[in-house]
């Protein structure tokens, strides 16, 4: 973390102060340049905000400046003094954020060195700042040819010469989120730190639920899940991935009736589908009502329908019970991997009375009890299959997003994709489901090392719609906790996610502790700026009472590897990767 550039981190000509007390996080110090007398503001040294070292002999402590007051004894005659000689003294407080080796000009994490009462304190010079902060930011990291990749962040608060660049190790590594309300600058830094990644040759997957980004992601592959186009195409979310949890917080089957015969209708689809993929070793017999005759042994058969759907009524139960056990290992699997269209229809062959008067070990005739009972559940499979709010998940019109993904894992020449999420409907808990099951998806990739020697990160924008919901009822809830594994999980394979929101608040904690570095915009929340702040250590109450007051485009960095918590604004990104964020033109449309 050594720097090379010969420059001096102390400028005599810039001191604000003395150390007067010493707290454990913070100073207290004299401000005697502090006020702004009449015809002389520009003279003025020290202001709430101003960066600041405090000179320990072998070492500086970088500090920020969070109070500047007059003593309340010396209120009443400021006044008066304003067009006179001043007598008042100004005082400060000034939050501890870093140490930096005078020699080295080495930056470290923490207070290694303790300021003492009477220690000098200075302005903080934008280029030496600067210079000492990027030797921290940029450690130890190279690429293979020796060069360094950085992403172009901005430059820090209030110094126009303090540009801040960042490894993407320091800002993905442990992954990323982005915070702030309406209007903070949230959407610019999105598009920024894609860009970014894009610009570096890095790969990265958009999920965006309003549509924004569209068009503003250079060189990103762009599709739609609903009303595609030629510059969008349509894709769909094959349901053959949806895992059979998913399927159960779908339908909320009830326990007493429904439940059981969906898992048994399940089981049978998978067996019949099992049973004709191999006609050399399950010959089928053809009957005259178009049924099939698949022989399990030499005396033991199940007939399937023509249509795929395993008849059961009065039919053999032992020998169905039978090749259930005997190919559980090819029928075992968590996904709806069987024709869903046929679900219902299968459903209905299993409301059969399980025992035969006249024929041991047979089903009895249809169960008209448990076909009422199963009335609703059908009902609701056959509204799912054919609402046009369900077609991205069950329909298939669309390209296969999951090949899509592949194919863009694999080309080296592609950096970005972006899945837009705008026109899929609320209805039916559509969108949380569908990007859960992308991200399950995606995290089943990562564990099969995909993203090992290419690493992703996927930006999730408006993540308070998606992370730590939930689907079904009492008895059939499934948590939408894919992002969440991702965050615990992903990194070690390689997968990382970048969660952007204005309601922190609303992200599980468990999601949030696992966030390494955060990027704070205006909050003006008390909750969502106390989520934060118990999210990280490192932003205490001084650093937080800036969020507040954040200029748009302005933000705080914190992350655990990064030396201090580092207000920084953003640069903007170009006119063609503006997202289009703005509200309503009144002026234009009125009147």
């Amino acid at each position: 973390m050594t720097a090379t550039n010969d420059y001096a981190l102390i400028d005599p000509d810039k001191r604000v102060g003395t150390v007067t007390r010493v707290g454990a996080s913070s100073v207290e110090l004299t401000v005697p340049l502090g006020l702004a007398i009449s015809g002389q503001r520009g003279l003025a040294r020290g202001t709430t905000g101003d960066f600041l070292f405090i000179d320990c002999d072998a070492a500086i402590v970088l500090g920020r400046l969070t109070e500047v007051i007059v003593p309340e004894r010396q209120r009443s005659a400021l006044e008066r003094q304003l067009e006179q000689e001043i007598v008042t003294d100004p005082q400060g407080r000034a939050q501890l954020l870093a140490t930096i080796d005078k020699t080295t000009k080495e930056v470290s994490r923490g207070i290694n060195t303790k300021p003492r009462i009477g220690d000098s304190i200075y302005l903080a010079e934008g280029q030496a700042l600067a210079s000492a902060i990027q030797s921290a930011l940029r450690g130890e990291t190279k690429s293979e040819n020796g060069a360094q990749h950085l992403i172009e962040l901005g430059r820090l608060s209030g110094l126009n010469d303090a540009q801040i660049m960042v490894p993407p190790e320091k800002i993905f590594g442990r992954h990323c989120g982005i915070f702030g309300a309406t209007g903070g600058g949230k959407s610019w830094t999105v598009s920024k730190l894609i860009n970014e990644v894009v610009r570096l040759k890095g790969k990265c997957i958009l999920f965006d639920p309003t549509g924004e980004f569209e068009g503003k992601i250079t060189g990103a592959k762009e599709y739609r899940f609903s009303s595609g186009d030629a510059e969008h195409p349509l894709v769909r979310f094959p349901y053959k991935h949806l895992s059979e949890t998913d399927l159960y917080g779908l339908l909320t089957p009830s326990t007493q009736m429904q439940g059981p015969n969906l898992r048994s209708a399940i089981k049978s689809l998978r067996l019949s589908a099992f049973l004709r993929s191999d006609p050399k070793e399950f010959p089928p017999a053809k009957q005259e009502d178009g049924s099939h005759l698949y022989f399990v042994s030499n005396k033991h058969f199940i007939e399937v329908m023509e249509n795929g759907v395993i008849k059961k009524a009065e039919r053999s139960r032992n020998w169905i019970s039978r090749a259930l056990i005997k190919f559980a290992p090819h029928l075992d699997s968590q996904f709806c991997d069987f024709d869903v269209r046929l679900l219902s229809t299968q459903i209905r062959e299993e409301c059969v009375k399980q025992h035969n008067n006249f024929q041991d070990g047979f089903y009895g005739k249809v169960d008209d009890y448990a076909l009422g009972l199963c009335n609703s559940l059908n009902v609701r499979i056959e509204n799912y299959l054919s609402s046009s709010e369900m077609k991205c998940i069950f329909s298939d019109e669309g390209k296969d997003v999951c090949e899509i993904i592949k194919d863009f894992i694999k080309d080296p020449n592609q950096n970005a994709l972006l899945l837009s999420f705008e026109h899929v409907s609320f209805k039916y808990n559509t969108r949380e489901i569908l990007l859960n099951t992308i991200g399950r998806y995606l995290l089943s990739l990562a564990r099969e090392q995909a993203f090992k020697e290419c690493p992703l990160i996927c930006f999730l924008d408006e993540a308070h719609q998606f992370v730590g919901r939930s689907i079904g009822d009492e008895t059939n809830r499934v948590s939408l906790d894919a992002f969440g594994l991702i965050a615990k999980e992903g990194r070690k394979y390689g997968l990382t996610a970048a969660i952007a929101t204005q309601r922190p608040r609303d992200v599980p904690t468990d999601v949030l502790s696992q966030l390494g570095t955060l990027f704070v915009h205006r909050l003006t929340n008390d909750q969502d700026r106390e989520t934060i702040e118990r999210a990280c250590g490192d932003l205490d109450r001084d650093a937080a009472a800036f969020i507040p007051s954040l200029a748009q485009g302005e933000a705080i960095i914190v992350g655990p590897d990064l030396p201090a918590p580092l207000p920084v604004l953003i640069t903007h990104p170009e006119k063609a990767q503006q997202p289009e964020s703005k509200g309503p033109d009144y002026q234009k449309h009125w009147g």
